[in-house]
Parts: structure tokens; C-alpha cells; sequence
């Protein structure tokens, strides 16, 4: 079977898994201080931001993006009106707030090497 290299910078593990494992799983057995709740992809509260390798990861799927256009509307609250996650995603990284390579750890496999972190 296949493997993936992954790196936790905020616990500095870095560990193989099978290809196609989500990083919610991995975070779980190192310890990395990725929070979560639902691990549905309906939360969107394990939001993790991808340092190196985003080419390396699942594709954000129609589902996923809508969960986090959601949770930045939350956290950028005055910004509701913005329908547009590009947009939104941009306005936040100019705010110094949440980045373009974040993800939901419950929706996003590994499919080769990977640096991550939580936020």
C-alpha cells in the first residue's frame, strides 16, 4: 500500500500513513492540537491550515466549501453579505486572519507528503 508522508509543525511528528487517510485521524494518534466535533464535515470547527504540500491533499469538494464559507462568515462576522469564498478568503488574508490553505481536518486525505498545523 502506498504511503504519505505527514508533518505536524505544532507537535513536530511527523508520521507515514496509507494514502487517502483524512487528517483528522492522524492528528488524533500524534496528539497535534487540531480541534474538533462533529467529524461530518458539518462543524466546521477543525479548520487546520496547510504549510507545504496542498497539491498533495484531496480536493476540496462542493460540500467542504460550503462549510467553510460558513465558518469564516462566523468568524468575520460583519462580512455576511459576501457569497463569494475567494473573496471572503481574500478579505481575511488581508485582515491577517484565517488563510487560503486552511481545510477541514474531518473532509481532507493525504495522498502524498504534507506539512500541516493547527489553527
Amino acid at each position: 500500500m502506498a504511503k504519505a508522508k505527514v508533518t505536524f509543525s505544532d507537535v513536530n511528528v511527523t508520521v507515514n500513513v496509507p494514502v487517502g487517510t483524512r487528517i483528522i485521524e492522524i492528528s488524533e494518534a500524534v496528539g497535534s492540537y487540531i480541534a474538533y466535533n462533529c467529524r461530518e464535515g458539518d462543524c466546521g470547527v477543525c479548520l487546520f491550515e496547510v504549510i507545504k504540500g496542498k497539491e498533495n491533499m484531496s480536493a476540496i469538494s462542493k460540500e467542504e466549501k460550503a462549510v467553510l464559507l460558513a465558518r469564516y462568515q462566523e468568524i468575520m462576522d460583519g462580512w455576511r453579505a459576501t457569497k463569494d469564498i475567494d473573496a471572503l478568503q481574500a478579505k481575511m488574508q488581508r485582515e491577517n486572519f484565517i488563510g487560503k490553505n486552511c481545510r477541514l481536518a474531518c473532509q481532507t486525505q493525504v495522498f502524498g507528503d504534507v506539512v500541516v498545523a493547527p489553527l
